[in-house]
């Protein structure tokens, strides 16, 4: 096994079956029965103990991308880790030019993943740009973008890693450089005025139709001909598939998806 697919491991925390455990979510029903379990809840925090659900370890959802980690830095899985590499392999050999960006980044991991290829191949030039609200996802904006009612994830605590948390996890490995670029912040307040330059790959994971149309009206014509364009929550995500079906309509934009997994899709810009 070499270091990168050990990286993968770590990251994954499939090296770990107790990762798979969960961590009981608080839920903001206002049911007798979710007020009680609540109530547990918060006095087993305040406790410093952590109301744990046991299940057995799913090494091929954990390939898949299917479940969340309860520890580790990312939730893509591993076939979505291997999209990454098989990108930057191909970016590297045939020289495109770029940073690389993700948008939405949870606890990191993908990032990283992309910070320790580039140590690991020897390029000190390009940049790894992280976009992200590090607050969790928005409230679902019905007015404006009625394809995201339904989609109100607010509540899902797991989903909000604080920007110093991500800094110290790839500070944790020796990734954390001044080649490492945050931009906190909704995708409609951080993205238009970002600063990035030339993109040799952009990894849109913003879920919501909002975020996504985001993403790519502020981003894709800055990936350079040659560059990837992966989306993370193509197949299971209906908003996020509608985003980019209507914005590659609207550009004329006709190069194949390729499927990454169950969810993963990628493209390379004509």
């Amino acid at each position: 096994m070499d270091d990168l697919e050990l990286f993968k491991k770590v990251l994954t925390a499939s090296a770990y079956p107790e990762s798979a455990y969960r961590i009981e979510q608080i839920s903001d029903s206002k049911s007798p029965a979710h007020k009680f379990r609540n109530f547990i809840v918060r006095t087993l925090r305040k406790q410093n103990k952590l109301l744990v659900k046991k299940r057995e370890f799913n090494a091929a959802d954990r390939d898949e991308g299917k479940d969340w980690p309860m520890f580790g830095y990312t939730m893509v899985g591993h076939k979505r880790l291997d999209n990454v590499q098989h990108a930057i392999e191909t970016i590297l050999e045939k020289d495109i030019p770029g940073d690389f960006v993700e948008c939405g980044v949870w606890r990191g991991g993908c990032a990283m993943f992309m910070k320790a290829m580039l140590n690991t191949r020897g390029d000190t030039e390009r940049r790894i740009w992280l976009a992200d609200s590090f607050a969790g996802l928005p409230k679902p904006n019905e007015s404006e973008f009625p394809d995201d009612t339904g989609y109100d994830y607010t509540d899902q605590d797991i989903l909000a890693v604080p920007m110093e948390t991500v800094k110290a996890n790839f500070d944790r490995f020796d990734l954390l450089d001044a080649r490492v670029e945050f931009l906190p912040g909704w995708f409609k307040d951080t993205l238009p005025d970002a600063g990035i330059g030339q993109i040799a790959l952009l990894r849109a994971d913003g879920d919501l139709y909002e975020s996504t149309i985001q993403i790519l009206d502020n981003l894709y014509d800055k990936v350079a001909p040659g560059g990837f364009v992966i989306i993370d929550d193509y197949k299971s995500w209906p908003p996020c598939k509608k985003a980019v079906d209507e914005f590659r309509a609207r550009h004329g934009i006709d190069a194949p998806i390729h499927d990454v997994d169950w969810t993963g899709v990628y493209w390379i810009k004509p």
